[in-house]
């Protein structure tokens, strides 16, 4: 586990609440492209696990409010949501969802699942980080499992990392390390630990290309 991690984590152990107050501060802002977002996500997430049987088991890392987990869960999957700070784990535990706190980086998996889900969580992630979770995946999944995860493009950024508190997006007084990757490093990765890329797009942004989304399949 990186220093930069660890300390990232610090900051959502502390001010997870302020993260959820200003995330729906941040919608509230503008609900119709709130509501086409979610729209899009929801259509992305189920498109991808609709090749799984109907109670497959899928885990998310980082599960933040529960969302998605819970429209996971509704698709008629069984789904086991995680998150390290309490009160991320709190609010998951208010949807009625099965939820567990665990770090990818250093907690280990108890049995292997059909899909994982991990969403805006790469962005904290040191290349190494990313490597190791990659490769932790990779050996939990069960065959033809899917690993689901976007990242941020780092050709729509001027540096490969950066510590930084958005003044009106997710903002919560204190800064958090982000990596940006090169969608080409990221393939490297990738095929080398021995995943197939059963999809691929990009998107957001102004020009439709700040996320490198991935279904990767084992």
């Amino acid at each position: 586990m990186s220093i930069e991690n660890k300390k990232t984590l610090e900051v959502y152990n502390k001010k997870a609440k302020t993260y959820l107050k200003t995330s729906i501060e941040h919608d509230s802002l503008n609900p119709k492209k709130a509501k086409q977002k979610r729209e899009q996500l929801e259509k992305f997430i189920r498109t991808n696990l609709e090749i799984l049987p109907k109670g497959a088991k899928i885990f998310e890392i980082g599960s933040a409010d529960g969302t998605n987990a819970k429209y996971i869960e509704k698709l008629g999957y069984e789904i086991t949501a995680s998150d390290v700070a309490e009160d991320f784990i709190n609010s998951i535990k208010s949807k009625g969802l099965k939820v567990i706190k665990f770090n990818i980086l250093e907690n280990e998996f108890n049995q292997k699942y059909s899909a994982i889900f991990c969403w805006r969580v790469f962005v904290h992630f040191t290349k190494n980080d990313a490597l190791k979770v990659l490769k932790k995946v990779y050996d939990i999944l069960e065959k033809d499992g899917l690993f689901i995860f976007n990242a941020v493009n780092r050709e729509t950024r001027d540096v490969d990392e950066e510590w930084v508190d958005f003044p009106n997006e997710y903002r919560m007084g204190a800064e958090r390390y982000y990596k940006y990757f090169r969608e080409q490093e990221l393939n490297e990765i990738i095929t080398n630990i021995g995943y197939k890329i059963h999809a691929f797009h990009k998107e957001g942004g102004e020009n439709n290309n700040k996320w490198l989304v991935y279904v990767l399949q084992k």
